[in-house]
């Protein structure tokens, strides 16, 4: 495992999700995140609504109309 400076923000490593090098993240000195994968993942929650309140009208109703 390779250890990075403190002042490194990025590095180059293979990625087995993404089967080719890309730019990792690095915290605590230690490469972690693929950046591509974070963005992919990024992009797919943003993409999508959030779920439609279902609609509850007649919740407490017994069929009684006053």
């Amino acid at each position: 495992m390779e250890h990075y400076s403190s002042q490194t923000v990025s590095a180059s490593k293979w990625c087995g999700k993404c089967g080719k090098f890309t730019q990792h993240r690095v915290d605590d000195h230690r490469a972690t995140v693929c950046l591509e994968c974070v963005a992919k993942l990024e992009a797919l929650h943003a993409s999508k609504s959030p779920p439609e309140l279902a609609r509850q009208q007649n919740l407490f109703s017994v069929g009684i109309d006053l």
